[in-house]
């Protein structure tokens, strides 16, 4: 996929990131989540996809106390 980052020609690539975000006033990172990462600026785009199932994810691993995680595909 060409990346939509303004002035940028490069290509994403396939990846895994480290994904954090606030869910239920806590702050918790998930990592290994896999995007598409451009190479010459660093823009990240995750799949409609993996978005649904990050959500499915914090459901299920909110009701513990940890605050990093690993995707679990």
């Amino acid at each position: 996929m060409k990346c939509q980052t303004p002035g940028c020609t490069a290509e994403h690539e396939a990846g895994a990131i480290s994904h954090t975000v606030v869910y239920r006033e806590r702050t918790v990172t998930i990592h290994n989540v896999p995007a598409s990462v451009c190479p010459d600026c660093g823009d990240m785009v995750i799949t409609e996809e993996t978005t649904v199932y990050l959500g499915e994810l914090l459901r299920r691993k909110s009701r513990g106390k940890g605050t990093a995680f690993a995707y679990e595909a």
